[in-house]
């Protein structure tokens, strides 16, 4: 019993010490721009993430899902595709609201960030067209208090 107590114990002290960090708003609250978290980071998925809840529907080809955080640290890929031939996409943002933080929604299609979302984005379509291999959505926030409304199609 013993072993057992101390091997757990030892189990989360590394889960603690391999958690996410958690960035400090130095910016002020009223810009919202990145200050740790490199555009890098965002394609590589470099850091760890905390924070983020997500409502998910599922449709076949259709994802809609609705994101929100009090305190968002980190980089989290909410959606990941891979195209073998030419293809299009629609990304459909109903709503994005920034409340406080250091945040970015950004679309990348074969390691680069091909759109950045807009922080003020209500009802918009950002359509792609003739994309080839991988296609995914991240979210990097740094101390960020958010919330969306995003289908992809």
């Amino acid at each position: 019993m013993k072993k057992i107590v101390t091997l757990l114990l030892m189990l989360l002290l590394c889960l603690t010490l391999a958690g996410c960090e958690e960035y400090e708003d130095t910016n002020g609250e009223d810009d919202f721009t990145l200050q740790t978290i490199t555009d890098e980071d965002i394609i590589n998925l470099s850091t760890g993430s905390s924070g983020l809840t997500y409502k998910e529907s599922n449709l076949g080809m259709l994802k809609s899902a609705e994101y929100s955080a009090t305190n968002h640290n980190g980089v989290d890929q909410i959606y990941l595709t891979n195209f073998i031939s030419k293809s299009d996409v629609e990304v459909y943002i109903g709503h994005l609201n920034v409340k406080k933080g250091n945040f970015k929604l950004a679309i990348i299609n074969q390691d680069e960030i091909i759109k950045e979302i807009p922080l003020d984005a209500f009802n918009e379509t950002y359509r792609f067209e003739d994309l080839t291999g991988t296609f995914s959505v991240h979210v990097a926030g740094e101390s960020a208090a958010f919330e969306f409304y995003i289908d992809i199609y």
